[in-house]
């Protein structure tokens, strides 16, 4: 007999010994027990009476909302990461800013024009960005409130292939992380 044929006339055997060792083993009887929290039954008799809830003003806490921050994004000349004097004059009110209020993260990302492969404009917005922090740090911005990150020239903000185009997406941008 070939075992092939000894395994297909011992299936049915195997069949009921799976379903007995699955199935065997002593039951369970599950016993009702009540609920220790009853919900309340309420009837159209009883009136359903308001409850004053009391809330406690801390006196301590500033409450007031913080204002729309703005921080404005800073451009840069063709295949540098070097800081004009126009760049660092925005940079100057962005960090007066950035101390007023030190509770705020910010993340500085770099930006590309579409000109150059994604590898050397992912190092050219990393050196836009870190130029960007460590102006910021200088002049008094805590470091650990500062991220960077390079986007190179995957998110421009103009798609036209034009220099006016160019000149927008050479960049380093402000993003407020808790506000």
């Amino acid at each position: 007999m070939t075992q092939k044929r000894r395994l297909l006339q011992n299936l049915p055997l195997m069949f009921v010994l799976v379903g007995l060792v699955a199935c065997g083993g002593p039951k369970e009887t599950v016993k009702y027990e009540p609920d220790p929290f009853p919900q309340p039954v309420i009837t159209e008799q009883e009136p359903i009476q308001p409850v004053e809830e009391k809330v406690a003003v801390d006196e301590f806490v500033d409450v007031a909302p913080k204002p729309d921050l703005i921080l404005q994004t800073v451009n840069f000349e063709f295949d540098k990461s070097t800081l004009s004097a126009a760049t660092r004059a925005i940079l100057s009110q962005n960090a007066r800013i950035l101390q007023e209020y030190p509770e705020i993260d910010v993340r500085i990302e770099g930006h590309c024009d579409e000109r150059g492969t994604v590898e050397y404009n992912l190092a050219l917005g990393e050196r836009r960005a870190m130029a960007v922090r460590d102006y910021l740090v200088n002049f008094g911005v805590a470091p650990i409130s500062l991220s960077v990150i390079s986007y190179g020239k995957e998110r421009p903000i103009d798609t036209r292939h034009t220099p006016s185009g160019w000149d927008q997406n050479r960049r380093a941008e402000f993003v407020i992380l808790n506000q």
